[in-house]
């Protein structure tokens, strides 16, 4: 926003000072030319004229054409704008001065009637000067006004002098003085600035308006409280976190979301620790603030959905991992397989000692398990889109349950199914895949001893379905619970620590949630269908 004024600079006492600039020296000149002109066309063309030029007619041409002279020289002068408009400005005044009286002692003094061009001049210089260079202007033109008058009476005698109406111009041209830089400069710069003022507010409210609508846009929640801690503003996004959709504002922080408020008061007393998620109680969501204060008091609070960045740290994970898998498969299967190869050679040497054969045990061990690390990145980097559709759930589980038996070669009591009639719509693969894992990571981290598994599946009073892997094995402690579902992560020092990782990332291709429960003995995995409903939402 850019707003000219007309006042250009002030001085320490507040009062304006109008300056010139290069397009009001060209008005001026534009003004002296037309002026010119008309006097021109009076004296030479009119015969019957008996003012201008009447005492001395010769000394009317010489002056008149000094002025014409000079005002065209002002003109290229301020085409070239030089010298400074301050230095032109002020030194055709001066000349004004002295040619228009000239003029008007050549055309009869005071009596001719060219004294008002003077008042003319000095209103319009007075415009765009201080009242000081306009009062001294006004008694120049009053000094030689008198000088031209004193002449007229040594020259021609008292008859020609009239003091009077000289006295009279005189103090006419000290009233245009002041009254056009101290009255009428007045109310313009009153009227300017009640314009000006109007503008900014108009300006103002309109920034104000758009600033509230790229607010209520934003992806992230923005709230403004000031110095006492009441919310001043608060956009959509951050009702929709704090579940506060129809509260009215202001009201205070601690009113409105006692979690937030907790959050920023364990922010200030440790600035240089990083600010931690916290828990809306009404809605569980997590959310992550920032806290910026403003440097008039008060604080902007950000808020961010901190499961949505949970999910776009996971997918930069993921790309990271799809970058690195083809490399995997180049340069460390190739060189696998013939390991494994030559392992089971020597395994064949009728030669060889029980020693060295349980040494090939390890290295065929360690082989297998590198190769289980790499089918697992592979599988996660190499997913196929997703093809859901309505799936009978107890059906896939009971198929599920068939197949695990009978590859692992496990008794029905090892692996049971409790089922209730359920459909959802999942890919059926991805399903299997994840039912698959789980269980094998059951197997896995309890191979020192049986484990018995058992899945159950339900639908809970909202319609969504529910499954419940469940295992009575040594179990998951809460600070391994915390990080569980992270890549590489792994409790067993065999297991590769992407099972568990990849068994999320399906859940969230079909929109689907896993989550570890606590549980007094063994492992309780729940897994959380989408209605059809979210999903085409």
């Amino acid at each position: 926003m850019t707003v000219r004024p007309v006042v250009e600079n002030y001085r320490l006492a507040g009062t304006p000072v109008h300056v010139p600039d290069w397009q009001v020296q060209r008005l001026f000149n534009q003004y002296r030319l037309l002026l010119l002109l008309a006097l021109g066309v009076v004296f030479y063309l009119s015969e019957d004229q008996l003012t201008l030029g009447t005492r001395n007619g010769l000394l009317f041409e010489l002056a008149h054409l000094a002025y014409v002279v000079t005002t065209l020289g002002f003109v290229l002068l301020t085409r070239l704008q030089r010298p400074s408009i301050t230095t032109q400005f002020f030194l055709q005044n001066y000349l004004d001065i002295l040619l228009v009286s000239m003029l008007m002692y050549a055309s009869g003094g005071i009596q001719s009637g060219l004294g008002p061009l003077l008042l003319i001049n000095l209103s319009l210089f007075s415009q765009v000067s201080s009242v000081r260079h306009a009062l001294l202007f006004a008694a120049i033109a009053t000094i030689a006004l008198i000088v031209e008058e004193l002449l007229s009476n040594m020259m021609l005698g008292r008859q020609a002098a009239n003091y009077e109406a000289t006295a009279v111009l005189g103090s006419l041209l000290f009233a245009i003085a002041w009254v056009m830089t101290v009255p009428v400069r007045h109310v313009m710069d009153r009227q300017l600035v009640n314009s000006t003022r109007s503008r900014i507010v108009l300006d103002v409210e309109q920034i104000a308006h758009l600033n509230e609508e790229i607010i209520r846009e934003l992806d992230s929640g923005v709230i403004v409280i000031d110095k006492a801690g009441n919310v001043q503003l608060i956009n959509d996004t951050a009702r929709g976190l704090l579940a506060v959709e129809f509260m009215s504002m202001p009201v205070h922080l601690r009113n409105m979301c006692r979690e937030l408020m907790e959050s920023m008061n364990d922010s200030a007393r440790s600035p240089t620790h990083e600010t931690r998620p916290f828990t809306v109680a009404q809605t569980g969501q997590a959310v992550l603030p920032q806290y910026i204060p403003l440097s008039r008091g008060g604080m902007l609070i950000k808020l961010d959905d901190h499961t949505h960045i949970r999910q776009q740290f996971q997918q930069l994970k993921l790309a990271s991992l799809g970058r690195i898998s083809a490399s995997i498969a180049n340069e460390i299967r190739n060189p696998l397989g013939a390991i494994s190869h030559a392992v089971q050679l020597i395994e064949e040497s009728p030669e060889l000692t029980d020693k060295d054969a349980a040494l090939l045990q390890v290295a065929k061990r360690h082989t297998q398990r590198i190769n289980r690390i790499i089918e697992d990145v592979l599988q996660l980097s190499n997913r196929q889109q997703v093809s859901t559709a309505q799936v009978r759930i107890d059906e896939l589980i009971m198929l599920f349950a068939q197949r695990f038996l009978a590859e692992n070669e496990l008794s029905e009591e090892q692996l049971k199914v409790v089922s209730e009639p359920c459909s959802a719509l999942v890919d059926a693969g991805h399903l299997d895949q994840v039912l698959w894992n789980l269980c094998t990571n059951a197997q896995l981290h309890n191979d020192t001893s049986p484990v018995d598994i058992e899945i159950t599946c339900w639908q809970s009073d909202r319609g969504s379905t529910i499954i419940d892997v469940v295992d009575n094995g040594r179990g998951i402690s809460d600070m391994d619970r915390e990080n569980l579902f992270e890549p590489f992560y792994s409790t067993h020092h065999a297991g590769t620590g992407l099972g568990l990782f990849i068994i999320r990332e399906l859940c969230e291709l079909n929109q689907a949630g896993i989550e570890s429960l606590p549980c007094d003995t063994g492992a309780h995995f729940r897994i959380t269908l989408s209605l059809a409903q979210d999903m085409a939402a």
